[in-house]
């Protein structure tokens, strides 16, 4: 912002090709001299979940199993047992009382059913 004669501020209008040259250079110098963002727990914790999901092994499961398993044992992790996943499996039965596992399974059953078998039947999940 520049300030006027009469001492108001006036804006400035700033184009996006600016903005990101202004934003590649100010990366560039904190490069060069090791400075890196400040980053929160929430933020590095959230990081780290999708860092960790990415380079987890896709298991190979059944599609006609799992998508049984789910339908009827959904509601207490059962398809994530049968999928080696054993985290989310004993959060779902921690919390089978409270919805939250049925809702997620009907998340599952509609990531699953679309997803076409192999020669084998089987799906990665």
């Amino acid at each position: 912002m520049k300030k006027t004669n009469s001492g108001k501020a006036k804006k400035e209008e700033v184009t996006m090709e600016e903005y990101l040259a202004a934003k590649a250079e100010l990366d560039a110098v904190r490069e060069e001299y090791g400075v890196r963002p400040r980053e929160g727990r929430i933020s590095r914790a959230i990081s780290e979940f999708f860092n960790k999901r990415d380079v987890r092994e896709q298991q190979k499961v059944n599609r006609k199993k799992y998508l049984l398993l789910a339908l009827f044992t959904g509601w207490m992790g059962g398809h994530r047992f049968y999928a080696r996943q054993w985290a989310v499996a004993a959060l779902y039965l921690v919390l089978f009382w409270t919805g939250f596992p049925l809702a997620m399974t009907i998340i599952d059953l509609l990531a699953a059913i679309p997803r076409e078998a192999d020669k084998d039947g089987n799906i990665c999940v």
